[in-house]
């Protein structure tokens, strides 16, 4: 049963963004949103929102989460976890419902973990049909045409295992999310 519910979830949710890549490998390797690139540092990320924000440790919340990897072998049981850290940083106290969420792991990719770094980054807007638009023609202009809409319709641009996505109106907001699973 959970094998059909797996399937079910591969055919609807991933295999459309799977064809073909709408970013290049340079575009994917500098993918940044709001001046936050990712893979960089948690020390650089608490630099950049001081410096490029103006904001202190006191106007972003942080929080933080252990979560089991997936076991190397099929029916295996995970014995290997990993640190996130999630920071929920408003951009303009003007406009609180402008938000960067942003969400750091340990990087993985060396044994033991030597640093957390940033993985996800989602940036939460008042949604109007001019601001979807703009955001829309910045993102085509930089990464061209997107790569396909996928069963939620936010549009996607990709590139192995980097992911750029652009979210239709939900309850007033829309996002722009930038993730990679290879960090």
């Amino acid at each position: 049963m959970l094998k059909s519910y797996f399937l079910l979830f591969a055919l609807l949710f991933c295999i459309p963004t799977c064809w073909a890549d709408g970013l290049t490998k340079e575009q994917a390797e500098n993918l940044e949103l709001a001046g936050v690139k990712l893979g960089i540092t948690e020390s650089e990320l608490v630099e950049l929102l001081k410096n490029q924000y103006h904001l202190s440790e006191n106007d972003f919340t942080v929080s933080e989460q252990q979560m089991a990897l997936p076991p190397t072998k099929i029916d295996g049981k995970s014995i290997t976890t990993c640190t996130i850290k999630i920071y929920e940083v408003v951009l303009n106290t003007n406009h609180p419902e402008e938000t960067l969420t942003i969400q750091l792991k340990d990087d993985i990719t060396h044994n033991p973990p030597q640093k957390m770094v940033v993985y996800s980054i989602y940036h939460t807007m008042p949604y109007t049909v001019e601001s979807a638009q703009k955001v829309y023609k910045e993102l085509t202009e930089k990464y061209g045409k997107e790569e396909t809409t996928n069963f939620f319709g936010i549009k996607v641009w990709r590139y192995n295992a980097y992911h750029l996505g652009l979210s239709p109106k939900t309850e007033g907001k829309f996002y722009v999310s930038i993730r990679s699973n290879g960090l």
